[in-house]
């Protein structure tokens, strides 16, 4: 019954703020329940959502004024769209490669947001969007690449940290998720990333995010990559300082290199070994990133054995006993 109320809220209200509200509690129910509970809803739910995409609201009628008709208009409610371009990454949640045909019909009006005559919040707005959707829906992004990899290589040089943070993290999503597609863009993307990672980067959160979007790449295609180049940048912006939910992608890229033995990264012995042990004394990771942290490092162990001792001494003492509780019982 309650998402009758939100749905209807949806086209038919002429308060932004209260559809907006409508559309995050809409999103609260998505995630809170199974795809299930949202079927008997879905087809009228994917048409508020268009309404809403191509402006054409009650809430949005009022300020447009009924006979301006300019495609262009730029002004609405940010608030009201972040809200709606929620809804796309909880679909894609619930419904995984099912959303593939929903996405589709949605496509065109979202991007619109993503005009160059659009505001910054607007493209960034859109492209956080796709970042999520690439994420849960998957495989079925592969057919957007050519379509969204031009607006995601143009928002990494955005005067905007937002707007850059989110294009690193798109821009990683849709090489894990964009399969052969991808490829031909890996040397545009990592031209595009590279100033992100230097001295002239301002912002934490985007170097994270840059990281994140490298190890995703590494992952699916470490062939496709220079990591002769790439691993010294990589690893000098280790460990990460801000954004932890890009850990899990990094430090699995690292310690996927590592337990493969990849001659690339066992030449950074020591900078791993100073890096895995700050992780692992860092309050902000998880339990689980600590324990493939620790793996990567009981690997270098077995490997270099006593050769790691003066590596180990000169640690500062919490550092090199968070170390010491991986090596295997001697």
């Amino acid at each position: 019954m309650v998402m009758n109320i939100y749905i209807k809220t949806m086209t038919e209200d002429d308060d932004r703020e209260v559809v907006a509200n409508a559309c995050m509690s809409i999103a609260d129910i998505i995630k809170d329940y199974s795809y299930m509970a949202l079927e008997p809803y879905m087809s009228w739910l994917v048409d508020a959502t268009l309404t809403l995409l191509r402006e054409e609201s009650a809430c949005q009628q009022l300020e447009n004024g009924s006979d301006i008709d300019d495609e262009d208009d730029t002004e609405h409610d940010e608030i009201l769209m972040d809200a709606v371009s929620d809804l796309l990454p909880a679909f894609a949640k619930s419904m995984g490669y099912h959303f593939a045909p929903i996405f589709a019909k949605l496509f065109e009006p979202l991007m619109k947001f993503a005009k160059a005559s659009r505001p910054p919040q607007d493209r960034t707005m859109v492209v956080a969007c796709l970042a999520e959707v690439a994420q849960d829906m998957g495989a079925p992004i592969a057919s957007y690449i050519d379509r969204l990899m031009p607006l995601v290589l143009k928002e990494l040089a955005s005067p905007s940290a937002t707007n850059r943070r989110n294009a690193a993290f798109c821009a990683g999503e849709l090489a894990k998720n964009g399969g052969e597609t991808t490829l031909k863009y890996y040397n545009d993307i990592l031209r595009g990333l590279y100033p992100l990672f230097g001295e002239s980067e301002p912002d934490d959160a985007v170097r994270d995010n840059a990281a994140g979007a490298v190890a995703r790449m590494i992952m699916v295609h470490p062939q496709s990559i220079p990591l002769n180049q790439v691993l010294p940048v990589f690893l000098r912006v280790l460990p990460l300082k801000e954004d932890h939910e890009e850990s899990m992608a990094v430090y699995n890229c690292v310690s996927m290199l590592v337990l493969s033995s990849n001659p690339q990264i066992l030449s950074h012995v020591p900078e791993l070994v100073n890096i895995f042990a700050q992780v692992l004394v860092s309050p902000a990771e998880t339990p689980e990133v600590k324990a493939q942290v620790g793996g990567a490092f009981s690997h270098l162990l077995s490997v270099y054995g006593q050769e790691m001792q003066p590596l180990l001494s000169n640690l500062p003492p919490a550092h090199a006993n968070a170390l010491a509780a991986f090596a295997p019982n001697s």
